[in-house]
């Protein structure tokens, strides 16, 4: 029994040693790669091991796949095309005489303008009827006289008044008349107050009175005799 235990002990401590080598050669072999590789980063300060470039390629295509997708994210859908342009080319025969020119598209047609033909006066066409007397107001003041035609001037938008007398204390107002009021003169002239005054009636509906001179422009009649 004893001797039994004697040799289970020998071979335990004989998996023992092996186990001892085996760790000690291993840490040789790391010990060797690490020398090895610190005396590659010696001679040469770019070395990089093969796992460490595989890393940085697989960071690249990963950047690179990211900054794609960015970009097409950014750009988004690409604006539709615009309309291509229709020309049209309107032939006509050259030698018709009634061609009728293409009509311009709705939105640039300008607006129809309708045109009416008057008919033809006759030559030996003769106006009937009574001469109007042609009624002008000369910028030179024609001096007044009994007969002649005056007309209201000079007053704007006031009236002239027309009085009873040729006074201006002692009258009545009898009515008023506004700018280019046309009245035949019957009576004066006669100076009272400093002023010269004239006999007028008013034509349309037969009254009289007196008015001032300064506001009275004689009317020269042209009758086309």
């Amino acid at each position: 029994m004893a001797e039994g235990s004697k040799d289970v002990s020998a071979s335990q401590a004989g998996d023992a040693a092996v186990d001892d080598a085996y760790q000690a050669a291993r840490a040789q072999f790391a010990a060797r790669r690490s020398y090895k590789r610190a005396l590659r980063r010696a001679r040469n300060p770019l070395y990089f091991s093969a796992r460490s470039l595989i890393l940085l390629v697989l960071l690249v295509i990963v950047a690179s796949a990211a900054t794609l997708a960015l970009v097409y994210g950014l750009r988004g859908e690409p604006a539709a095309g615009g309309m291509e342009p229709v020309v049209q080319i309107a032939t006509s025969s050259s030698g018709a005489a009634d061609s009728v020119p293409s009509e311009p598209p709705e939105a640039t047609a300008a607006p129809a303008v309708k045109v009416i033909l008057a008919a033809e006066t006759p030559a030996n066409l003769i106006l009937e009827g009574p001469a109007i007397p042609t009624v002008i107001i000369t910028n030179t003041p024609i001096p007044l006289s009994v007969g002649a035609s005056a007309a209201v001037h000079g007053v704007g938008v006031d009236k002239l008044n027309i009085r009873n007398r040729p006074s201006l204390t002692d009258s009545q107002v009898l009515f008023r008349e506004a700018e280019g009021k046309r009245f035949d003169v019957i009576g004066g002239p006669q100076e009272a107050e400093g002023y010269t005054w004239w006999q007028v009636r008013d034509p349309q509906f037969q009254v009289e009175g007196w008015a001032v001179a300064n506001y009275l422009r004689t009317i020269s009649e042209n009758t086309g005799q």
